[in-house]
Protein backbone atom coordinates (compact mmCIF):
# COMPACT_ATOMS: atom_id res chain seq x y z
CA UNK A 1 0.00 0.00 0.00
CA UNK A 2 1.29 3.26 -1.20
CA UNK A 3 3.43 5.35 2.24
CA UNK A 4 0.73 7.71 2.46
CA UNK A 5 -2.32 5.64 2.57
CA UNK A 6 -0.23 4.20 5.38
CA UNK A 7 0.03 7.08 7.22
CA UNK A 8 -3.53 7.89 7.42
CA UNK A 9 -5.20 8.91 10.74
CA UNK A 10 -6.02 5.60 11.83
CA UNK A 11 -2.18 4.73 12.18
CA UNK A 12 -0.83 5.35 15.50
CA UNK A 13 2.07 7.44 15.88
CA UNK A 14 4.14 4.58 17.16
CA UNK A 15 3.59 3.10 13.63
CA UNK A 16 4.10 5.94 12.06
CA UNK A 17 7.86 6.17 13.87
CA UNK A 18 8.56 2.24 13.24
CA UNK A 19 7.84 2.88 9.31
CA UNK A 20 10.30 5.67 9.59
CA UNK A 21 12.90 4.11 11.24
CA UNK A 22 12.44 1.52 8.71
CA UNK A 23 13.31 3.92 6.23
CA UNK A 24 16.12 5.56 7.81
CA UNK A 25 17.39 2.00 7.88
CA UNK A 26 17.36 1.38 4.61
CA UNK A 27 18.49 5.02 3.54
CA UNK A 28 21.52 4.20 6.06
CA UNK A 29 22.16 0.68 4.46
CA UNK A 30 21.89 2.24 0.85
CA UNK A 31 24.48 5.23 1.63
CA UNK A 32 26.92 3.42 4.13
CA UNK A 33 26.91 -0.07 2.36
CA UNK A 34 25.79 -0.31 -0.88
CA UNK A 35 26.67 2.32 -2.46
CA UNK A 36 30.70 2.34 -0.83
CA UNK A 37 30.48 -1.44 -2.09
CA UNK A 38 29.85 -0.20 -5.52
CA UNK A 39 32.64 2.42 -5.32
CA UNK A 40 34.73 -0.81 -3.95
CA UNK A 41 34.11 -2.72 -7.16
CA UNK A 42 34.93 0.31 -9.64
CA UNK A 43 37.83 0.73 -8.06
CA UNK A 44 38.97 -3.12 -8.57
CA UNK A 45 38.13 -2.75 -11.74
CA UNK A 46 40.58 -0.04 -12.39
CA UNK A 47 43.02 -1.72 -10.38
CA UNK A 48 42.13 -4.77 -12.53
CA UNK A 49 42.97 -2.81 -15.78
CA UNK A 50 46.15 -1.94 -14.20
CA UNK A 51 47.61 -4.75 -14.01
CA UNK A 52 46.63 -5.80 -17.75
CA UNK A 53 50.21 -5.22 -19.46
CA UNK A 54 48.06 -3.91 -22.49
CA UNK A 55 44.76 -3.32 -23.05
CA UNK A 56 43.11 -4.68 -26.58
CA UNK A 57 40.19 -1.91 -27.57
CA UNK A 58 37.65 -4.70 -26.69
CA UNK A 59 39.30 -4.89 -23.41
CA UNK A 60 39.31 -1.02 -22.96
CA UNK A 61 34.68 -0.78 -24.08
CA UNK A 62 34.71 -3.66 -21.67
CA UNK A 63 36.09 -1.83 -18.52
CA UNK A 64 34.70 1.38 -20.01
CA UNK A 65 31.24 -0.30 -20.03
CA UNK A 66 32.11 -1.85 -16.34
CA UNK A 67 32.91 1.62 -15.27
CA UNK A 68 30.11 3.31 -16.68
CA UNK A 69 27.46 0.85 -15.57
CA UNK A 70 29.05 0.85 -11.83
CA UNK A 71 28.38 4.72 -11.48
CA UNK A 72 25.53 4.60 -12.36
CA UNK A 73 24.77 2.17 -10.21
CA UNK A 74 26.18 4.74 -7.57
CA UNK A 75 23.92 7.76 -9.00
CA UNK A 76 21.14 5.60 -8.68
CA UNK A 77 21.50 3.80 -5.04
CA UNK A 78 22.75 7.64 -3.51
CA UNK A 79 19.43 8.78 -5.11
CA UNK A 80 17.21 5.81 -3.76
CA UNK A 81 18.71 6.70 -0.42
CA UNK A 82 17.93 10.15 -0.35
CA UNK A 83 14.55 9.36 -1.68
CA UNK A 84 14.07 6.69 0.40
CA UNK A 85 14.94 8.54 3.59
CA UNK A 86 11.96 10.06 6.19
CA UNK A 87 11.83 13.68 6.68
CA UNK A 88 12.23 14.88 2.66
CA UNK A 89 10.74 18.29 2.90
CA UNK A 90 11.93 19.41 6.47
CA UNK A 91 15.63 18.19 4.69
CA UNK A 92 14.87 19.79 1.37
CA UNK A 93 12.29 22.28 1.20
CA UNK A 94 8.86 21.15 -0.88
CA UNK A 95 10.63 22.39 -4.17
CA UNK A 96 13.88 20.75 -3.12
CA UNK A 97 12.24 17.51 -2.32
CA UNK A 98 9.60 17.49 -5.51
CA UNK A 99 13.35 17.97 -7.65
CA UNK A 100 15.10 15.00 -5.58
CA UNK A 101 10.83 12.80 -6.57
CA UNK A 102 11.16 14.42 -9.88
CA UNK A 103 14.46 12.97 -10.53
CA UNK A 104 13.95 9.62 -8.74
CA UNK A 105 11.08 8.55 -10.63
CA UNK A 106 11.63 10.18 -14.22
CA UNK A 107 9.77 12.74 -14.24
CA UNK A 108 9.92 16.43 -14.83
CA UNK A 109 9.37 19.42 -12.50
CA UNK A 110 8.16 23.06 -12.88
CA UNK A 111 8.64 25.54 -10.93
CA UNK A 112 6.10 28.22 -12.08
CA UNK A 113 6.36 30.03 -9.04
CA UNK A 114 7.48 30.17 -4.97
CA UNK A 115 5.02 27.86 -3.61
CA UNK A 116 2.92 28.91 -0.38
CA UNK A 117 3.91 28.31 2.63
CA UNK A 118 2.98 24.99 4.16
CA UNK A 119 3.40 23.93 7.74
CA UNK A 120 5.95 20.98 8.09
CA UNK A 121 3.63 18.34 8.66
CA UNK A 122 1.80 18.62 5.59
CA UNK A 123 4.95 19.39 3.77
CA UNK A 124 5.99 16.06 4.40
CA UNK A 125 2.28 14.61 4.03
CA UNK A 126 2.66 16.34 0.68
CA UNK A 127 6.37 14.81 -0.53
CA UNK A 128 4.21 11.72 0.48
CA UNK A 129 1.42 11.89 -1.20
CA UNK A 130 3.54 13.24 -4.73
CA UNK A 131 5.69 9.99 -4.04
CA UNK A 132 2.61 7.92 -4.05
CA UNK A 133 0.60 9.41 -6.81
CA UNK A 134 4.34 8.76 -9.07
CA UNK A 135 4.70 5.42 -7.35
CA UNK A 136 0.56 4.39 -8.72
CA UNK A 137 1.18 5.95 -12.09
CA UNK A 138 4.58 4.82 -13.26
CA UNK A 139 5.07 3.77 -16.53
CA UNK A 140 2.45 5.79 -18.45
CA UNK A 141 4.94 6.05 -21.79
CA UNK A 142 5.54 9.70 -21.45
CA UNK A 143 7.28 11.18 -18.62
CA UNK A 144 4.84 12.91 -15.56
CA UNK A 145 5.33 16.26 -14.89
CA UNK A 146 5.20 17.84 -12.05
CA UNK A 147 4.39 21.63 -11.86
CA UNK A 148 4.76 23.48 -8.48
CA UNK A 149 2.26 26.30 -8.40
CA UNK A 150 1.49 28.82 -5.65
CA UNK A 151 -1.54 27.23 -4.25
CA UNK A 152 -0.92 23.73 -5.36
CA UNK A 153 1.19 20.88 -6.78
CA UNK A 154 -0.21 19.71 -10.14
CA UNK A 155 0.83 16.27 -11.65
CA UNK A 156 0.17 15.29 -15.17
CA UNK A 157 0.62 11.35 -15.94
CA UNK A 158 -0.39 9.60 -18.99
CA UNK A 159 -1.64 6.48 -17.03
CA UNK A 160 -4.87 6.54 -15.07
CA UNK A 161 -4.82 5.82 -11.07
CA UNK A 162 -5.80 2.52 -9.57
CA UNK A 163 -9.50 3.60 -7.77
CA UNK A 164 -9.06 1.88 -4.56
CA UNK A 165 -5.29 3.44 -4.68
CA UNK A 166 -6.66 6.72 -5.13
CA UNK A 167 -9.82 6.38 -2.40
CA UNK A 168 -6.47 5.77 -0.03
CA UNK A 169 -4.64 8.26 -0.82
CA UNK A 170 -7.93 10.71 -0.34
CA UNK A 171 -8.21 9.23 3.04
CA UNK A 172 -4.48 9.97 3.51
CA UNK A 173 -4.89 13.72 2.04
CA UNK A 174 -7.69 15.15 3.93
CA UNK A 175 -6.58 13.62 7.69
CA UNK A 176 -3.56 16.57 6.94
CA UNK A 177 -5.46 18.81 5.35
CA UNK A 178 -4.71 18.28 1.76
CA UNK A 179 -7.22 18.11 -1.04
CA UNK A 180 -7.05 15.62 -4.10
CA UNK A 181 -8.41 16.72 -7.23
CA UNK A 182 -8.50 14.32 -10.33
CA UNK A 183 -9.72 14.96 -13.79
CA UNK A 184 -9.05 13.25 -17.32
CA UNK A 185 -7.81 14.84 -20.03
CA UNK A 186 -7.07 14.81 -23.56
CA UNK A 187 -3.08 13.80 -22.34
CA UNK A 188 -4.10 11.36 -19.52
CA UNK A 189 -4.86 12.15 -15.82
CA UNK A 190 -4.47 15.53 -14.20
CA UNK A 191 -4.01 15.13 -10.07
CA UNK A 192 -4.22 18.63 -7.95
CA UNK A 193 -2.74 18.45 -4.49
CA UNK A 194 -4.32 21.73 -2.49
CA UNK A 195 -4.33 22.57 1.20
CA UNK A 196 -7.89 22.13 2.30
CA UNK A 197 -9.89 26.04 2.02
CA UNK A 198 -10.81 25.79 5.63
CA UNK A 199 -7.34 23.66 6.64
Amino acid sequence: MAAAARSSASETPAVQRLRDAERRRLSRLLHDETGPLLCAAGLTAELLRGTLDAVTPQQEELFAKLSGALESAVRQVRLLSQEAAPGLAARRGVEGALRLLAEAYGAELQAASKPAPWASSQAEALCELVRDVLLATEGGGRPTEIALLADRIRIETARPMDPGIESALRGAARATGITIRRRTAAEGTVIELQLEENG
